[in-house]
C-alpha cells in the first residue's frame, strides 16, 4: 500500500475530532447517509432498527420509499471476495407470502454466495403480502389482473420448521411488516414490483456490479413474482429460479420476453402445492421456452427454499449474459 500524507478521508476524520459527537457521527458513519429517494441513482439505504438475520454480516437496511412517504426494509449480504476493483455478481431473492427481507439470509444461501463471491440482496416487495407485480398472465399482452398466489387459507411461505427448511427454525415470515400506507391489493402489488426494483437500483449504485451476473430468485409469492419480473425486465437477468412459484392462475402469453432468460423452476415432492410448479412447467413446454425443471425428494414447500440453494447456485454458476 503506498504511503500518503494528507488523504482526503484522514483530513475529514482530523476536522470530525473537533465536531459535536452527533455531526461527527454524521460525517464518519456510511449508515447516517440522507435517506435516499425513489429513484434509479438512489443511494444506499441506512442501517434499520431490527435485524433480519442472525448472521452479523448480513446488513439491515431502510431506505425512504418516496411513493408512499415510508422508510421500507431491506437486507443485503456481501461475500468477503467483493472488491471495488472487481465486478461482483448480484442475487436479488423475493421473499415467500408472510416472509420478509431475512428468508434467504440463512445457510446455506450465505455459505454459497460467500464461496462465490456474490452479493445478495432482498428486498421486502412493499410488505409482507405484495405479490411483486405478479399478474395472472405474463407477456406483453396480459397485466392487468392481480393473481392469486394460493388457495385462502394456505401458508405459502412455511409449512416446516426443521433441518430441513436449513434455517434453524428461524424466519417464518413477518406479516405485517414494510409499508401499510397502502392496503388495495392491485397498488400493493404494483408497489411490490417498484419497491425490488428501486432496491435493484441501490446496490447496483453502491457496488461494482458485473452486468451480466445479475439474477433473480424468489420462493412461492416471490416466485410467482420472479416470473412477473424476469419477463417485464427481460434484459436485466443472466438467470431466474423460481422455487415453487405460487400462481395458480398463471396463464403463459406467447408473447412473453423471458424466452431469452434461462430458468429454473423447482419444487419439493413433499409441497402440497406442487401442482402449480407442475402446471406453469406443461405451460412453459407448450410455447417451446427453454427452462430446467426439478422436483427434489424430501422437501415440503418450506424446505425448498434452503434445501433448493445447492442447485439454484449451481445454475446461476453456468449462465451469464452474452
Amino acid at each position: 500500500m503506498k504511503p500518503y500524507l494528507f488523504s482526503s478521508s484522514k483530513i475529514a476524520l482530523a476536522l470530525a475530532l473537533f465536531l459535536p459527537s452527533s455531526l461527527a457521527r454524521a460525517q464518519l458513519s456510511t449508515n447516517q447517509a440522507p435517506p435516499p429517494q425513489n429513484a434509479a441513482g438512489a443511494a444506499p439505504g441506512q442501517s434499520a432498527g431490527r435485524s433480519w438475520s442472525s448472521n452479523p454480516r448480513v446488513q439491515s437496511r431502510t431506505y425512504l420509499f418516496s411513493d408512499t412517504g415510508e422508510n421500507l426494509p431491506y437486507a443485503v449480504f456481501v461475500s468477503s471476495k467483493v472488491t471495488n476493483s472487481t465486478k461482483a455478481p448480484l442475487i436479488v431473492a423475493l421473499r415467500g407470502a408472510g416472509g420478509d427481507p431475512g428468508v434467504f439470509m440463512h445457510d446455506p444461501a450465505l455459505k454459497l454466495a460467500e464461496e462465490g463471491g456474490y452479493i445478495l440482496a432482498a428486498p421486502m416487495g412493499y410488505n409482507s403480502m405484495g405479490s411483486f407485480g405478479m399478474t395472472a398472465t405474463v407477456g406483453r399482452g396480459g397485466r392487468g389482473s392481480l393473481a392469486t398466489n394460493a388457495p385462502a387459507g394456505t401458508p405459502t411461505n412455511q409449512t416446516a420448521r426443521g433441518p430441513q427448511d436449513g434455517r434453524g427454525g428461524r424466519g417464518g415470515g413477518t406479516r405485517g411488516a414494510g409499508g401499510s400506507a397502502e392496503s388495495d391489493p392491485a397498488k400493493v402489488s404494483e408497489l411490490s414490483e417498484k419497491d425490488v426494483m428501486n432496491v435493484l437500483a441501490m446496490v447496483r449504485k453502491e457496488f461494482n456490479i458485473d452486468d451480466r451476473r445479475i439474477y433473480l430468485m424468489g420462493h412461492s409469492q416471490g416466485g410467482a413474482g420472479a416470473l412477473h419480473i424476469a419477463d417485464k425486465y427481460s434484459s436485466i437477468w443472466a438467470a431466474a429460479a423460481m422455487l415453487s412459484p405460487g400462481a395458480p392462475s398463471f396463464q403463459l402469453d406467447p408473447s412473453a420476453q423471458f424466452k431469452d432468460v434461462p430458468m429454473l423452476i423447482m419444487v419439493g415432492v413433499n409441497d402440497t402445492l406442487i401442482a402449480t410448479p407442475r402446471r406453469i412447467d406443461e405451460q412453459l413446454k407448450s410455447e417451446n421456452i427453454a427452462h430446467e425443471y426439478k422436483e427434489m425428494p424430501g422437501l415440503d414447500h418450506g424446505g425448498i427454499i434452503m434445501g433448493g440453494m445447492p442447485d439454484v447456485f449451481k445454475f446461476f454458476g453456468q449462465h451469464n449474459k452474452p
